[in-house]
């Protein structure tokens, strides 16, 4: 049983609720308690330092992908092309990139559709750096996330805060909710974002 499926858990967040900061800023934007436990806190998090760091300058300074099917015109609707920067070393086979290394380049995602993806990253607040580490492991349909720091996050107006993140999962993208939850997630090797 998943945790939000159990009855003491269900009535114990209930009584949580009762408390305005509690259902203000820990229960915040949850659709409900499988959203809630997926993600508690948003609202605190995107909130208050130092679980957010606002107006931040961000910077991918070592990026790692390989095996992953290059974007094309026959792609999937659901894919698209990762635009990582330039400064980089890329081997491929055909369709597919079996490695792709990129050293100092934008910010994009915390985490690329690849079999193995790891990047470090770096915000700059006042020239103060702020750590961000990123792993993904795919053998589809499995794949496992891991992600470390404060990580970027683009805003509307295009500006970047850092966000406290602290990810640790496995996914089986064939038995998940994950194409509800996260549609714009692409499956499979396809380029694209996880």
């Amino acid at each position: 049983m998943k945790l939000w499926e159990y009855i003491w858990f269900q009535n114990f967040i209930t009584w949580c609720r009762k408390w305005k900061w509690f259902d203000t800023y820990i229960y915040g934007k949850s659709l409900n308690l499988e959203d809630f436990c997926r993600n508690p806190a948003e609202v605190m998090r995107d909130t208050y330092f130092p679980f957010i760091i606002k107006d931040v300058y961000a910077k991918s300074i070592f990026n790692l992908r390989c095996g992953y099917k290059q974007f094309s015109v026959d792609s999937p609707s659901s894919c698209w092309s990762v635009p990582m920067g330039d400064n980089k070393l890329v081997w491929r086979i055909g369709s597919w990139t079996i490695v792709d290394l990129r050293v100092w380049s934008p910010w994009w995602t915390k985490f690329c559709n690849a079999m193995f993806f790891l990047q470090f990253a770096v915000s700059f607040k006042n020239c103060i750096p702020i750590p961000y580490i990123s792993m993904c492991i795919k053998i589809a349909p499995w794949y496992f996330q891991l992600g470390l720091g404060w990580g970027p996050e683009v805003q509307k107006d295009g500006t970047y805060n850092a966000v406290l993140c602290g990810k640790f999962r496995f996914v089986n993208e064939l038995t998940s909710n994950e194409a509800i939850l996260n549609p714009t997630d692409v499956k499979n090797y396809d380029e694209g974002t996880i």
